[in-house]
């Protein structure tokens, strides 16, 4: 199954110059400096999911999570479409910065920040007036349809804020301005962790109250994030002349996006498949898997997290090295990230398949549903080492440039081999095929990516032939 500088500078005054360390520093220490802000940062913020599941299951029961589960990937679509517009932005500021043209990188944020607003504006009002078509057509069971609807109207509600939310972060991130965007995630997850407790435990307001918890979370986020732009960037700046729309940046943006909207949107496509999978094929036993799997989805996101941090390191620091045309430098990061991203999957790995359940039981005392979450976990996270290769390499075209090829790679997993491995292997097997399915699309999507990028590296970088 497959983001200030921490203190690289105590203030990062060019790292656009040619004597920034991050061009000129020794590539594995300064690396692993910018990562781990990122990771803390993600580790922090991506608590508030698996803290809302542990608390709707424990607080409401194991068919409120199954409700939320099935509501998540249409909150992933959303995150899906702010992802692909902020990472698109911050991979064009970077690049930017990294060659001096500050000018063009605050037209590509205001331009972007005007287009995201009105994409989140229309898509929160489409999710709200087809609320419930929407679980008609995914023919959620009744017993878990209404907590799905009362989560989604909430997060939708945002949409607007939750957009624009995401690219004033990329924009920090951007300007390698990590310990700010540390602070804004990690605050970000601390209230929504607390709004969390007050509003199920105390006020005893169900799953309609771990929304608004996000809801109000994520809107504060977005308030701190316009105070640290206006404080801490110098280089990057809201401008009323520059706010409007531009279809040769938007073009631009969403190019170099789609990989990552490729991706998210992929995962949101799996949890639906499985989800409707289950419905056709686990009969009575359909509620309770998609309840196990969105546990163990939830847990698999918290553990997938530091790779994520390590990847948009790796993308922050290829991106400025290639703009300077430090080619040198953007491979040996490369073998670094990959390196670090396997050893932590591994490790990983052999805890969720032979030690998940203790994990598992932190969601509830249901027996049947931390049992069958770990029987899951114990064959998926088999490929969960692959991960690295498949985040990692892909996210050196999109960092250069290589729209194209960062397009093809990202969806490979999800969009080329999902389908047909899954239906094959649900239809040969049942509910255990669904389950094996996963690792075997892992490791054949790594090794196609593995062998695609070192083809690039050798032609293309170090211009062997």
């Amino acid at each position: 199954m497959t983001l200030e500088t921490p203190k690289v500078q105590s203030s990062i005054e060019s790292l656009s110059t040619v004597a920034s360390p991050i061009l000129t520093a020794p590539i594995a220490p300064l690396f692993i400096k910018m990562a781990l802000p990122i990771i803390f940062g993600l580790m922090i913020n991506g608590l508030f999911n698996f803290v809302d599941a542990i608390f709707i299951s424990r607080a409401v029961g194991t068919y409120a999570i199954g409700g939320v589960s099935a509501a998540f990937p249409i909150q992933m679509i959303m995150i899906s479409l702010s992802a692909m517009m902020g990472s698109g932005m911050a991979s064009t500021i970077s690049r930017y910065l990294g060659a001096n043209r500050y000018e063009e990188a605050n037209q590509v944020f205001n331009a972007s920040l005007l287009f995201v607003a009105t994409t989140g504006l229309f898509l929160s009002i489409i999710i709200i007036l087809f609320r419930v078509e929407i679980f008609d057509v995914l023919k959620l069971p009744l017993t878990l349809a209404p907590y799905a609807i009362e989560y989604l109207t909430p997060i939708a509600t945002i949409g607007i804020i939750s957009f624009c939310h995401g690219t004033l972060s990329e924009a920090l991130r951007a300007q390698g301005l990590n310990i700010q965007v540390f602070k804004l995630m990690a605050s970000m997850a601390l209230l929504n962790i607390a709004l969390d407790a007050l509003f199920l435990f105390v006020f005893d307001w169900g799953v309609p109250g771990a929304a608004w918890a996000t809801a109000i979370s994520i809107t504060s986020a977005f308030l701190y994030a316009l105070y640290l732009l206006k404080t801490n960037s110098d280089r990057i700046f809201i401008s009323r002349q520059l706010l409007r729309f531009s279809r040769k940046i938007h073009q631009e943006v969403l190019v170099l996006g789609l990989p990552i909207l490729l991706s998210y949107m992929g995962f949101a496509m799996m949890l639906l498949l499985v989800n409707l999978t289950l419905v056709h094929v686990a009969g009575d036993q359909a509620e309770l898997l998609i309840s196990a799997h969105g546990i163990l989805n939830r847990t698999f996101m918290l553990i997938f997290l530091p790779v994520l941090g390590m990847m948009i390191a790796f993308q922050t620091f290829a991106g400025f090295n290639y703009g300077a045309n430090r080619h040198d430098r953007v491979v040996h990061v490369l073998k670094i990230a990959l390196v670090l991203s396997s050893a932590y999957s591994l490790f990983w790995s052999l805890v969720m398949i032979f030690a998940s359940h203790y994990l598992f039981q932190l969601f509830s005392q249901d027996l049947s549903l931390v049992l069958s979450a770990s029987g899951i976990a114990s064959i998926v996270f088999i490929g969960f080492i692959t991960t690295g290769v498949s985040m990692i390499c892909p996210a050196l075209f999109q960092a250069l440039g290589f729209a194209k090829s960062a397009v093809f790679l990202n969806i490979l997993h999800n969009y080329i081999l999902l389908l047909p491995v899954l239906w094959t292997f649900s239809k040969l097997w049942g509910v255990t095929g669904i389950w094996w399915s996963f690792p075997v699309i892992d490791v054949l999507c790594a090794i196609i990516i593995a062998l695609y990028t070192l083809s690039f590296i050798r032609t293309k970088l170090l211009n062997i032939v």
